[in-house]
């Protein structure tokens, strides 16, 4: 772009949002130029931070008249590459828009802003609404809420009632036009945001196309009653080969808030950095969530997941009751619960590759993330987790890496894609893919799929501005 024309549009933009909510310096533009990820930097032509619906809607008519490519950010942990702005341009970081503007408590929702954050919401609820939770992810405290739910994030409730996607109530976007559009009974009454049921519903627009087809800067999610008493029973697996029966049998009774199965390698940094697994280590832990309004109740859930595995046992599956010294077992109940094995490794690289995968094909899933991830020379972490009552399972493929070694780089992206493929070849499918793997999903998926997913985005964004390298196929 030439000079003056950058110029001119930088103070335009600054009349838009304010002087000190613009930058084209060096340094900050370096700074939303990349992730930890695996995914190439590339840096925006300016970063924008604006605080209102209205200042979102002028930078966004402002592209549109000079054509400048988009990219939304909230709490840029995403990672993936899914914030990086690809196309250069404007980088508008939603940040500052973070007022929690309503708690429900008898429908059960809080509407919030794009940049409200889950530490924040949570710490409202506790100060405010101590009896109310919502889904809360393991993730650091400043994930942006919304980013979260619009990419099928999980919580800690998740496996109750579903993604934090399907909590969703509804929307306000800013369309890539700049016209606003709100999704739900909103839609119908901007003074009830309680549910989504009976409208055409429109919300799924902007569900997984991160950012492609808008700009969130409002949504309404929905809130759970806060159980008395959350405690967890452990347990160790010898072998995968028990791991898919066990899963399905606990997932089933529907008694756990959430069930968390991870690797070997993710107990502890140490273990992680060994190659072979030590003589005495099992090869899965399984802890199992459970809470209830009362002891007795807490009891009863108990002695069903007690009874499932004494009957596993007894069919000589190799499961064993664990205990984890007690700050384990205090980390374990964290909400949110830190992910300590995503920062492992000097140099700052950390790539997680999440799948949702058919309940039965789990285990084939967890064997075929050790095979690749051995070939190219890379230790295995992976962590599993069902959701809705078992209607899927995600499993987390997790590699922590030098950043600055692009030989190392390069070697964990063919690791990616051949995770990738090998899960869709097993029926799964990539949970927020980074833009090189949503092209391989793409090769894979229904020609009309694509065709559609083209008519959309031209449809909503007749000028190409909005992340226009989400979703795009190989050319």
């Amino acid at each position: 772009m030439p000079k003056d024309k950058h110029g001119e549009i930088l103070g335009t933009l600054r009349k838009i949002v304010g002087k000190d909510n613009v930058s084209d310096s060096p340094e900050e533009v370096y700074y939303y130029s990349g992730d930890p990820s695996t995914e190439s930097p590339h840096a925006p032509e300016y970063v924008v931070l604006p605080k209102t619906v209205e200042e979102v809607q002028e930078v966004v008519g402002l592209a549109n008249r000079e054509k400048i490519p988009i990219t939304p950010r909230a709490g840029g942990l995403t990672l993936a590459g899914l914030a990086i702005p690809s196309a250069g341009g404007i980088l508008l970081d939603l940040k500052r828009m973070n007022r929690i503007i309503e708690v429900n408590p008898n429908s059960m929702y809080a509407l919030v802003e794009s940049g409200v954050t889950t530490g924040q919401l949570k710490t409202f609820l506790e100060n405010n609404f101590p009896d109310m939770q919502f889904s809360v992810p393991h993730a650091p405290p400043i994930v942006s809420v919304i980013a979260n739910a619009i990419v099928y994030g999980a919580g800690h409730v998740c496996l109750k009632y579903g993604t934090n996607s399907d909590m969703i109530n509804g929307l306000e976007v800013v369309l890539p036009t700049g016209e606003l559009l709100r999704t739900g009974v909103c839609a119908v009454n901007n003074k009830s945001w309680f549910s989504k049921y009976c409208l055409p519903d429109f919300t799924g627009l902007f569900l997984g196309w991160f950012g492609a087809t808008g700009i969130i800067t409002k949504c309404a999610i929905e809130l759970w009653p806060k159980p008395a008493i959350r405690d967890a029973v452990y347990y160790a697996i010898d072998e995968a080969d028990d791991m898919a029966e066990i899963l399905l049998r606990i997932t089933k009774a529907e008694v756990a808030d959430d069930i968390y199965m991870n690797s070997w390698t993710g107990t502890s940094s140490e273990r992680f950095e060994l190659s072979q697994r030590p003589k005495g280590i099992s090869e899965l832990y399984l802890d199992v969530i459970l809470s209830a309004r009362s002891k007795e109740e807490y009891d009863s859930k108990r002695r069903i997941v007690e009874q499932i595995v004494d009957e596993e046992q007894k069919k000589g599956r190799h499961i064993k009751v664990h205990s984890p010294p007690q700050s384990l077992r205090d980390f374990i109940l964290l909400v949110p619960q830190p992910l300590q094995f995503m920062d492992l490794k000097k140099g700052g690289g950390s790539e997680y590759l999440g799948c949702y995968v058919p309940t039965e094909k789990i285990e084939a899933a967890y064997r075929e993330g050790i095979r690749i991830a051995k070939k190219y020379g890379f230790q295995y972490l992976q962590v599993i987790r069902p959701f809705k009552a078992g209607h899927a399972t995600a499993i987390m493929y997790a590699f922590s890496f030098n950043h600055s070694d692009s030989e190392v780089v390069q070697r964990l992206q063919t690791v990616l894609a051949e995770i990738c493929d090998s899960v869709m070849e097993l029926g799964g499918i990539p949970w927020k893919p980074s833009p090189t793997l949503q092209k391989l999903v793409l090769k894979r998926a229904d020609p009309i799929f694509v065709e559609f997913i083209n008519k959309v985005k031209t449809m909503l964004d007749p000028n190409g501005i909005m992340a226009p390298d989400k979703w795009s196929p190989e050319e």
